[in-house]
Protein backbone atom coordinates (compact mmCIF):
# COMPACT_ATOMS: atom_id res chain seq x y z
CA UNK A 1 0.00 0.00 0.00
CA UNK A 2 1.42 3.26 -0.87
CA UNK A 3 2.64 5.52 2.22
CA UNK A 4 0.76 8.88 0.14
CA UNK A 5 -2.85 9.16 -0.18
CA UNK A 6 -4.55 11.23 -3.09
CA UNK A 7 -4.30 14.91 -1.48
CA UNK A 8 -0.90 14.03 -0.08
CA UNK A 9 0.77 13.60 -3.19
CA UNK A 10 -1.40 16.61 -4.26
CA UNK A 11 1.58 18.71 -1.47
CA UNK A 12 4.45 16.67 -2.67
CA UNK A 13 3.71 18.18 -5.96
CA UNK A 14 4.39 21.63 -5.28
CA UNK A 15 7.21 23.35 -6.30
CA UNK A 16 8.12 25.46 -3.41
CA UNK A 17 11.01 24.40 -0.95
CA UNK A 18 8.94 24.49 2.54
CA UNK A 19 5.51 23.75 3.36
CA UNK A 20 4.44 25.60 6.34
CA UNK A 21 1.18 24.24 7.98
CA UNK A 22 -1.03 26.09 10.09
CA UNK A 23 -3.34 25.67 13.01
CA UNK A 24 -5.40 27.44 15.61
CA UNK A 25 -6.43 27.09 19.18
CA UNK A 26 -9.51 28.79 20.91
CA UNK A 27 -11.27 31.45 19.27
CA UNK A 28 -11.56 35.15 18.47
CA UNK A 29 -14.13 36.28 20.44
CA UNK A 30 -12.98 38.68 22.91
CA UNK A 31 -15.63 39.19 26.52
CA UNK A 32 -15.62 42.23 27.71
CA UNK A 33 -16.38 41.02 31.15
CA UNK A 34 -13.12 39.50 32.67
CA UNK A 35 -15.49 37.43 34.70
CA UNK A 36 -16.87 35.43 32.50
CA UNK A 37 -12.81 33.66 32.00
CA UNK A 38 -13.51 32.19 35.60
CA UNK A 39 -15.62 29.76 33.97
CA UNK A 40 -13.08 27.00 33.10
CA UNK A 41 -15.20 25.65 30.07
CA UNK A 42 -14.14 29.38 28.13
CA UNK A 43 -10.67 29.10 27.12
CA UNK A 44 -9.23 32.54 27.57
CA UNK A 45 -5.99 32.20 25.36
CA UNK A 46 -5.95 31.84 21.07
CA UNK A 47 -3.29 30.83 19.19
CA UNK A 48 -2.23 29.95 15.65
CA UNK A 49 0.79 27.95 15.07
CA UNK A 50 3.21 26.86 11.95
CA UNK A 51 5.44 24.64 11.11
CA UNK A 52 7.90 25.08 8.68
CA UNK A 53 9.51 21.90 7.14
CA UNK A 54 11.53 21.26 4.20
CA UNK A 55 9.58 19.18 1.20
CA UNK A 56 12.30 16.91 1.12
CA UNK A 57 12.56 15.91 4.44
CA UNK A 58 8.49 16.23 4.55
CA UNK A 59 8.53 13.21 2.13
CA UNK A 60 11.59 11.21 3.21
CA UNK A 61 11.06 11.19 6.79
CA UNK A 62 7.57 12.80 7.98
CA UNK A 63 5.14 10.92 6.23
CA UNK A 64 7.08 7.51 6.08
CA UNK A 65 8.15 7.51 9.67
CA UNK A 66 4.40 8.53 11.11
CA UNK A 67 3.04 5.98 8.97
CA UNK A 68 4.99 3.59 10.72
CA UNK A 69 3.96 5.04 13.91
CA UNK A 70 0.37 4.61 12.85
CA UNK A 71 0.85 1.05 12.20
CA UNK A 72 2.84 0.31 15.30
CA UNK A 73 0.48 1.53 17.70
CA UNK A 74 -2.99 1.28 16.04
CA UNK A 75 -2.36 -1.20 13.52
CA UNK A 76 -3.54 1.38 11.04
CA UNK A 77 -1.79 3.41 8.81
CA UNK A 78 -4.89 5.63 8.25
CA UNK A 79 -5.94 6.45 11.71
CA UNK A 80 -5.80 9.98 11.77
CA UNK A 81 -3.85 11.95 14.87
CA UNK A 82 -6.61 14.16 16.48
CA UNK A 83 -4.91 16.29 19.48
CA UNK A 84 -7.56 16.80 21.52
CA UNK A 85 -9.20 13.27 21.33
CA UNK A 86 -4.90 12.08 21.88
CA UNK A 87 -5.24 14.64 25.31
CA UNK A 88 -8.78 12.87 26.20
CA UNK A 89 -7.36 9.06 25.76
CA UNK A 90 -10.87 8.86 23.65
CA UNK A 91 -11.77 6.35 21.23
CA UNK A 92 -8.97 4.74 19.26
CA UNK A 93 -6.61 6.68 21.98
CA UNK A 94 -7.91 5.22 24.69
CA UNK A 95 -5.07 2.59 24.60
CA UNK A 96 -3.28 5.62 26.01
CA UNK A 97 -5.08 4.63 29.21
CA UNK A 98 -2.00 2.73 29.79
CA UNK A 99 0.94 5.69 30.61
CA UNK A 100 3.70 3.55 29.68
CA UNK A 101 2.55 3.22 26.19
CA UNK A 102 1.68 7.33 25.74
CA UNK A 103 4.84 7.62 27.14
CA UNK A 104 6.40 5.90 23.77
CA UNK A 105 4.19 7.22 21.68
CA UNK A 106 4.98 10.92 22.46
CA UNK A 107 8.55 9.77 22.22
CA UNK A 108 8.81 8.41 19.16
CA UNK A 109 6.43 11.66 18.24
CA UNK A 110 9.58 13.77 19.59
CA UNK A 111 12.12 11.84 17.78
CA UNK A 112 9.78 12.24 14.28
CA UNK A 113 9.98 15.73 14.79
CA UNK A 114 13.55 15.91 15.74
CA UNK A 115 14.62 14.09 12.79
CA UNK A 116 12.60 16.68 10.13
CA UNK A 117 14.57 19.79 11.52
CA UNK A 118 11.41 20.92 11.48
CA UNK A 119 10.81 25.03 13.16
CA UNK A 120 7.46 26.37 14.97
CA UNK A 121 6.26 29.81 14.88
CA UNK A 122 3.78 30.69 17.31
CA UNK A 123 1.19 33.90 18.29
CA UNK A 124 -0.91 34.14 20.98
CA UNK A 125 -2.78 36.00 22.42
CA UNK A 126 -4.27 36.52 26.46
CA UNK A 127 -7.33 37.78 26.50
CA UNK A 128 -7.40 38.37 29.82
CA UNK A 129 -4.17 40.20 29.92
CA UNK A 130 -5.47 42.19 26.60
CA UNK A 131 -8.49 42.85 28.58
CA UNK A 132 -6.73 44.33 31.60
CA UNK A 133 -4.24 46.21 28.83
CA UNK A 134 -7.25 47.58 27.52
CA UNK A 135 -9.13 49.07 30.86
CA UNK A 136 -5.65 50.60 31.89
CA UNK A 137 -5.82 52.65 28.55
CA UNK A 138 -8.74 54.07 28.50
CA UNK A 139 -8.71 54.62 32.48
CA UNK A 140 -5.18 57.12 31.59
CA UNK A 141 -6.39 58.36 28.47
CA UNK A 142 -10.53 58.33 28.17
CA UNK A 143 -9.82 56.98 25.16
CA UNK A 144 -11.10 53.50 24.24
CA UNK A 145 -8.35 50.72 23.58
CA UNK A 146 -8.22 49.87 19.94
CA UNK A 147 -7.83 46.41 20.09
CA UNK A 148 -8.82 45.32 16.54
CA UNK A 149 -8.98 41.92 14.88
CA UNK A 150 -7.11 39.58 17.31
CA UNK A 151 -7.25 36.51 14.71
CA UNK A 152 -5.85 38.94 11.74
CA UNK A 153 -3.82 40.11 13.95
CA UNK A 154 -1.93 36.35 15.10
CA UNK A 155 -1.88 36.09 11.41
CA UNK A 156 -0.07 38.81 10.30
CA UNK A 157 2.49 37.86 13.10
CA UNK A 158 2.79 34.38 11.70
CA UNK A 159 3.53 35.84 8.39
CA UNK A 160 6.22 38.36 9.31
CA UNK A 161 8.11 35.61 11.17
CA UNK A 162 7.63 33.30 8.03
CA UNK A 163 9.26 35.83 5.58
CA UNK A 164 12.36 36.64 8.15
CA UNK A 165 12.97 32.58 8.36
CA UNK A 166 12.64 32.23 4.65
CA UNK A 167 15.16 34.13 3.42
CA UNK A 168 14.09 33.98 -0.72
CA UNK A 169 13.67 30.30 -0.20
CA UNK A 170 9.47 29.89 -1.20
CA UNK A 171 7.21 28.39 0.29
CA UNK A 172 3.42 27.16 0.41
CA UNK A 173 0.74 27.95 3.15
CA UNK A 174 -1.16 25.30 4.16
CA UNK A 175 -4.04 25.34 6.31
CA UNK A 176 -7.30 23.36 7.91
CA UNK A 177 -10.00 25.04 6.18
CA UNK A 178 -12.44 26.23 8.89
CA UNK A 179 -15.67 27.69 6.49
CA UNK A 180 -15.30 29.78 3.33
CA UNK A 181 -15.66 32.89 5.70
CA UNK A 182 -12.34 32.09 7.91
CA UNK A 183 -10.02 31.22 4.50
CA UNK A 184 -11.38 34.49 3.34
CA UNK A 185 -10.04 36.60 5.76
CA UNK A 186 -6.72 34.53 5.80
CA UNK A 187 -6.14 34.52 2.36
CA UNK A 188 -6.94 38.31 2.43
CA UNK A 189 -4.17 39.04 5.22
CA UNK A 190 -2.00 37.08 3.23
CA UNK A 191 -2.88 38.90 -0.15
CA UNK A 192 -2.36 42.34 1.62
CA UNK A 193 0.91 41.80 3.00
CA UNK A 194 2.10 40.66 -0.23
CA UNK A 195 1.09 44.04 -2.04
CA UNK A 196 1.47 46.34 0.30
CA UNK A 197 3.88 45.00 3.38
CA UNK A 198 2.60 45.40 7.20
CA UNK A 199 3.18 47.56 9.46
CA UNK A 200 6.71 46.09 10.81
CA UNK A 201 7.55 44.77 7.22
CA UNK A 202 7.75 45.75 3.78
CA UNK A 203 5.94 43.15 0.91
CA UNK A 204 9.56 42.00 0.04
CA UNK A 205 9.61 40.19 2.85
CA UNK A 206 6.56 37.90 1.96
CA UNK A 207 7.92 37.81 -2.29
CA UNK A 208 8.48 34.19 -1.42
CA UNK A 209 5.38 32.99 -0.03
CA UNK A 210 3.28 31.92 -2.88
CA UNK A 211 -0.14 34.01 -2.71
CA UNK A 212 -2.41 31.21 -2.83
CA UNK A 213 -3.29 29.05 1.08
CA UNK A 214 -4.00 25.70 -0.28
CA UNK A 215 -6.83 24.51 2.15
CA UNK A 216 -7.51 21.22 3.39
CA UNK A 217 -10.09 19.21 5.21
CA UNK A 218 -10.01 16.52 7.90
CA UNK A 219 -11.05 13.92 5.83
CA UNK A 220 -8.25 14.77 2.96
CA UNK A 221 -5.81 13.22 5.84
CA UNK A 222 -2.94 15.90 5.14
CA UNK A 223 -0.10 14.46 7.66
CA UNK A 224 1.75 17.99 7.94
CA UNK A 225 -1.84 19.23 8.92
CA UNK A 226 -2.10 16.41 12.14
CA UNK A 227 1.71 17.36 13.06
CA UNK A 228 0.92 20.78 13.71
CA UNK A 229 -2.73 19.97 15.20
CA UNK A 230 -0.36 18.07 18.09
CA UNK A 231 1.73 21.14 18.29
CA UNK A 232 -0.90 23.71 18.66
CA UNK A 233 -2.46 22.97 22.00
CA UNK A 234 0.98 23.20 24.12
CA UNK A 235 1.34 26.61 23.07
CA UNK A 236 -2.08 28.07 23.64
CA UNK A 237 -1.42 26.55 27.40
CA UNK A 238 1.30 27.97 28.18
CA UNK A 239 -0.05 31.48 27.06
CA UNK A 240 -2.19 30.81 29.64
CA UNK A 241 -0.02 30.07 32.49
CA UNK A 242 3.78 30.26 31.74
CA UNK A 243 4.20 28.71 35.06
CA UNK A 244 2.33 25.81 34.30
CA UNK A 245 4.94 22.80 35.18
CA UNK A 246 2.68 20.05 33.62
CA UNK A 247 3.16 21.54 30.34
CA UNK A 248 6.09 19.16 29.50
CA UNK A 249 5.61 18.99 25.36
CA UNK A 250 5.40 22.61 25.36
CA UNK A 251 9.60 22.09 26.83
CA UNK A 252 10.42 19.65 24.22
CA UNK A 253 8.76 21.92 21.22
CA UNK A 254 10.78 24.49 22.21
CA UNK A 255 13.97 23.50 21.14
CA UNK A 256 11.94 23.75 17.71
CA UNK A 257 10.96 27.28 17.90
CA UNK A 258 12.61 29.49 15.52
CA UNK A 259 15.22 31.59 16.85
CA UNK A 260 15.76 34.81 14.30
CA UNK A 261 18.61 36.87 15.39
CA UNK A 262 17.62 36.41 18.82
CA UNK A 263 16.08 34.71 21.56
CA UNK A 264 12.83 33.44 20.47
CA UNK A 265 12.09 35.26 17.62
CA UNK A 266 9.40 32.70 16.46
CA UNK A 267 7.18 33.11 19.89
CA UNK A 268 4.75 35.92 20.03
CA UNK A 269 3.13 35.69 23.45
CA UNK A 270 0.86 39.45 23.81
CA UNK A 271 0.25 41.81 25.25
Amino acid sequence: MSVYGEKEKSVLNLKEDYLVFLDEVGDPYLHWNIEKYKNPSIFPAMTITAIIIEKIKYKEILIPKLYELKKKFFDNEQTYLHSREIRRKDGIFKIFLDDRLYSRFKLEIDSILSKTSLKIISSSINKINLLKKAEKFQKISGIKYNIGDIYLRNVGYIFERLGHFLKQKTAKIIFETRGKNESRRIQAMLSDAKKNGTFYCPKESFASIDENILFFTKKDAIDGLQVVDYCTYPFARHCKNPKDKDNKFFEILRRHIYKGNYGEYGLKEWP
